[in-house]
């Protein structure tokens, strides 16, 4: 008997068209059925950058509704979803390696951003914690989103002049005082519409945010992180910085 060998393009094929329509209706995306039943779809034991499906999809969906920054919700892990990932291994302490691991779902379903204690009269306000590497912007004394950040690394490097300095970010309670919305080129390197909040410190935004201290002192954050925060901040508005030799408890009477 001769047999028929069909591809597996006419086999997705007749599963689109035997789909009922759903023109003027909503699909759910956060479906890993959707696509059909199967092995394929079981959730993957790891998922991490340059991986891409429903699974992921769902990742993004899940980060965003907690408060993180996923980017666009398309199922693609990229540089967005990763810092995600890292701003909620930053808090709930687990191994900044950017991979979430499948013993990681059950956390990623109940974390909640961390609630900070009130600030009198500073409702909207800026929160670096260098130990945990992260910024925190609240608005109306609660924590609207959390962005991973890269800060001073404590080593010596050659500053202007020639003259040694040490690469430390400094803490304290500041404002921000002076903004360039744009790049500005330095003799350290490039600086992406940076919000200065003390000196030549400032919050600005990088190509390379790695999950540690790597920076001369400033505080970088992703480039889309960046210009989300510029729409949110101003000049004026209450910066502190903690973590290392200062505690937030040293900052201010909570």
């Amino acid at each position: 008997m001769r047999r028929t060998r069909v591809s597996a393009t006419a086999i997705a094929c007749a599963l689109l068209t035997a789909l009922p329509s759903t023109a003027g209706a909503a699909i759910d995306l956060d479906d890993p059925n959707l696509f059909g039943p199967g092995e394929a779809w079981d959730r993957p034991a790891d998922l991490e950058r340059g991986d891409a499906g429903p699974w992921v999809m769902r990742l993004q969906r899940r980060l965003a509704a907690a408060g993180f920054r996923p980017g666009r919700i398309d199922g693609v892990f990229g540089q967005a979803t990763l810092g995600a990932v890292y701003a909620f291994q930053k808090i709930t302490d687990l191994e900044r390696d950017g991979i979430v691991h499948d013993e990681d779902w059950a956390l990623l379903e109940e974390v909640v951003l961390p609630e900070l204690p009130p600030v009198a009269d500073q409702p909207d306000r800026v929160e670096v914690d260098l130990e945990a590497q992260v910024l925190y912007l609240v608005r109306d004394q609660r924590v609207q989103t959390v962005l991973p950040i890269s800060s001073g690394n404590g080593e010596l490097y050659q500053g202007r002049g020639g003259r040694l300095a040490r690469a430390n970010t400094p803490e304290g309670s500041y404002t921000f005082n002076r903004h360039i919305d744009g790049w500005r080129i330095s003799y350290l390197g490039g600086l992406y519409r940076p919000y200065y909040f003390r000196g030549g410190y400032a919050i600005h935004g990088s190509g390379s945010v790695p999950p540690f201290p790597a920076s001369h002192g400033c505080v970088r954050v992703e480039i889309h992180d960046m210009d989300f925060l510029v729409t949110q901040v101003a000049i004026g508005m209450p910066v502190y910085v903690y973590g290392i030799d200062v505690s937030r408890a040293d900052l201010f009477d909570t």
